[in-house]
């Protein structure tokens, strides 16, 4: 019998109805990893999930302030605490290729840690700031790319001696209202989610920085009468360039073809709150399912 933490679903989203844009082939839950809970493998408001070089999937706690890691099969491997954010739910993570995961809690601090939960650095700079860090990547350079609330929004790109954990360099890149989630595709270009504050309907689109880091495209947030974001959050690239952004107002997936045309409403149903976005290197979509305290597993094409 499988353990109560790891659920499998063969049939989902029975009741599906075209969504007018085209048709889905594969809308289907296929895991649900964690429950509501404090102990090891139970989760509560997860907000953030990213995938590790080894398949593990790595998710951050928000209710607990814990960082948990989830093997292929859903079963927990490791949990250690990282704090809480003073905004509950500010933050993210993200993983380098070398394991080393990256933490943002909403503060000026981005957290290393080790997959064994071992802190090994705090990255800070007493010259630049980022006071109100949210989302957080790794882009081909090693550098990372994170969103910050402060100043209206903006987006630090910032350079890092790896082997003394040292910040060299940092570029700013403004124009952004309440930035979220961040990604990176093969162009090297980075992807925003830009949500609501407070319940003004500002932003609500995907904001696009090119290579040379400039701000060249804005997607959304109404696409005639088929779909208008509402409040998007998570955001992940899969190996062929199509884009997923998790929407916490609707409560469902979007895919995007890589020329930035909306292919469909991929998950429509069975979702509370859905935050942070992870691609699986099996062509599986990983969702941190907030108000449903877990992890859902999705298949797509």
């Amino acid at each position: 019998m499988l353990p109560t933490m790891f659920r499998e679903t063969k049939i989902f989203n029975n009741k599906w109805r075209l969504s007018g844009i085209q048709k889905v082939h594969y809308n289907r839950l296929q895991k649900v990893v964690g429950e509501f809970g404090t102990a090891t493998g139970k989760l509560i408001w997860p907000t953030s999930v990213t995938t590790a070089p080894d398949g593990d999937l790595v998710v951050k706690d928000s209710g607990t302030g814990n960082i948990q890691i989830f093997n292929s099969e859903g079963l927990p491997k490791e949990r250690f605490p990282y704090g809480f954010e003073p905004i509950k739910g500010l933050g993210d993570v993200t993983c380098m290729k070398s394991g080393v995961i990256l933490v943002t809690s909403g503060t000026r601090i981005i957290q290393l840690f080790s997959k064994d939960g071992e802190l090994i650095h705090e990255l800070k700079s007493p010259k630049v700031t980022w006071p109100y860090s949210y989302g957080i990547t790794v882009l081909q350079s090693n550098k990372i790319a994170v969103s910050d609330w402060s100043n209206g929004g903006k987006i630090n790109i910032i350079g890092v001696d790896w082997r003394m954990n040292a910040i060299l360099k940092t570029q700013a890149i403004e124009g952004f209202h309440r930035p979220v989630r961040i990604a990176v595709n093969k162009n090297e270009e980075i992807l925003v989610t830009e949500g609501q504050l407070f319940g003004r309907f500002q932003g609500c689109c995907i904001k696009v920085i090119n290579s040379e880091r400039n701000l060249t495209q804005t997607i959304g947030p109404r696409y005639g009468k088929r779909f208008t974001f509402e409040n998007p959050s998570g955001i992940c690239v899969d190996h062929h360039g199509n884009v997923f952004v998790s929407d916490a107002g609707q409560n469902c997936i979007v895919m995007f073809n890589p020329d930035s045309s909306l292919s469909a409403v991929i998950v429509s149903e069975g979702l509370q709150g859905p935050s942070g976005l992870s691609m699986l290197d099996h062509g599986a979509l990983a969702v941190a399912d907030c108000y449903n305290h877990c992890v859902k597993i999705y298949k797509y094409k």
